[in-house]
Order: structure tokens, then sequence, then C-alpha cells
């Protein structure tokens, strides 16, 4: 016996081979995405408006905090959240060591 005949091939157990085509229905979604205007104004970290509030949180946290959650404010939802959580912690920390040394 030869040993090629009693080795058998083995099978891939997965089938992987990337999509070259879209539908047409995915292909008209990315046409149009990609033909939109993008809205750089939502990427500015660093307006006027956030520059003040970032010292107002680190001087006086909880005006800043009220400058965060106001409704002039340009901060996204996610952005309010975990400033209000780095504010807190902040706050503790300070009355931590403020109290008990």
């Amino acid at each position: 016996m030869s040993s090629k005949s009693t080795k058998a091939k083995k099978k891939k157990w997965y089938n992987w081979k990337p999509k070259r085509e879209f539908s047409e229905r995915n292909q008209k979604l990315i046409d149009e995405l990609n033909a939109a205007p993008r809205d750089y104004s939502m990427m500015e970290v660093f307006t006027k408006w956030r520059l003040i509030t970032y010292v107002w949180v680190i001087f006086l946290p909880p005006y800043g905090l009220y400058r965060i959650w106001s409704k002039e404010s340009t901060f996204r939802r996610s952005e309010k959240w975990t400033w209000t959580f780095m504010i807190i912690c902040y706050i503790v920390y300070f009355l931590k060591l403020v109290l008990f040394s």
C-alpha cells in the first residue's frame, strides 16, 4: 500500500471567500453615502465653547457640568455622560483628599 492512497484530503471546516460584488440595492446605498456631503462640524473638539467648558470643568466642576448639559452645548450624548462620570470622580477624590487627610 502506498502512503498516498491511505491519506485522505482534509476538508476545510470553513468556506470563506470575500464578497466582491454588492447587490444592486447595496451598491445604490453605498453610492448615496459616498455622494452625500460630509458634516465635519461634529469632529471639532476644540471650539471656543468647549475650551471654556474644559477650563470650567478643571477649576469649578459643578459649573462645568452645568455647561456640559446646557442646551447650547455642542457635546454629544456619550461625551456628556463621560464628562459627568469624570467630574463625579474628580469631586469624590477632592472631597476624600480634603476630609480624610
